[in-house]
């Protein structure tokens, strides 16, 4: 199997050949999961180049399929709400004691995720779920 330095070698992709090596991408199999388009809607690289990138990628790996059989799909591990998240969210709710609150109001509010909210909904002993989107504060002793 070929590196990504090997393949690229042209002067043209040195931004993206230092994109991956700052994502920790080595080989050509490491690119089975790059959305080379979402690369240049970012502004990382410029679309021409994603491009190209994107051809050299889909010939080389009709030509060296045997690359791609044994490597199996990066799984991704969802992170936990992280704490500043957490007391966020229970100050919003501290702060509004006597009212019902729903959760796009929350999102709306304070920036997170609504998955994440509703991780810190989900174990929150301060918070009563009313239905599926909406709470109220329980004050604890």
């Amino acid at each position: 199997m070929q590196t990504i330095r090997e393949v690229y070698s042209n002067p043209v992709y040195e931004t993206f050949v230092a994109w991956c090596s700052a994502k920790g991408l080595r080989n050509m199999a490491d690119l089975s999961g790059i959305d080379f388009s979402a690369l240049a809607m970012r502004g990382e690289i410029s679309s021409t180049l994603s491009s190209r990138i994107k051809m050299v990628y889909t010939a080389y790996r009709r030509q060296h399929p045997e690359d791609f059989l044994s490597r199996p799909a990066p799984r991704r591990t969802p992170a936990a709400p992280s704490i500043v998240s957490n007391v966020a969210i229970h100050d919003y709710f501290s702060a509004r004691p006597d009212q019902l609150i729903r959760i796009t109001d929350i999102v709306k509010a304070l920036g997170i995720k609504r998955g994440d909210v509703q991780k810190v909904l989900a174990d929150a002993a301060w918070a009563k779920m009313v239905d599926s989107t909406t709470y109220f504060f329980v004050p604890q002793n």
